[in-house]
């Protein structure tokens, strides 16, 4: 390779050269540790203002990002957005709802008195199998719920994504 016998070039202490590097920090060494003894002599109060103001600069590349790529515009962008911005609060969110509509699913075949063993006899009959003798009732009620339960994922995610922020900053408010 001719890039390999070239030596790296650095340009105002930043390497130019990163592709034999795996990683890649935005600061050089001394910036590091002269940006720790910065803010280490910040009062709390000022902490909190530059935080704040270091979130509203990545919330707009974040939002500058999404544009560019295109995913500011679709349902998958704007949940992996959510995900980036809450985090845990909106895996626990999303997964709230989902056993919510799962349980309701399984409520909903129990009380209707759909026979999961009877399903699945009829698709063995289109298929030529014979899996409904080998399946046990229960655990063919936990699959029908299942897949009905995923089959509704196309209505479960524009509620998971419309409700997130609202939810998640009622749950994570300071006083």
């Amino acid at each position: 390779l001719v890039f390999a016998s070239r030596p790296s070039v650095e340009i105002m202490g930043i390497d130019c050269c990163p592709c034999f590097r795996r990683t890649y920090s935005a600061l050089g060494k001394k910036e590091e540790e002269e940006e720790k003894a910065r803010v280490a002599s910040l009062t709390p109060y000022e902490k909190e203002m530059e935080l704040r103001e270091l979130d509203e600069k990545i919330a707009r590349l974040n939002t500058l990002r999404g544009i560019n790529t295109g995913e500011l515009y679709t349902l998958r962008g704007k949940f992996k957005a959510l995900a980036r911005d809450y985090g845990v609060g909106f895996m626990v969110w999303y997964w709230c709802i989902w056993t919510s509509t799962c349980a309701l699913t399984y409520a909903a075949i129990e009380i209707g008195g759909v026979d999961a063993i009877a399903l699945l006899a009829k698709v063995d009959s289109w298929t030529g199998y014979d899996l409904s003798t080998r399946v046990d009732p229960t655990l063919g009620t936990i699959g029908l719920t299942i897949a009905v339960n995923e089959l509704l994922e196309p209505l479960r995610l524009p509620i998971v994504v419309s409700t997130t922020k609202p939810v998640v900053d009622f749950f994570t408010k300071r006083y």
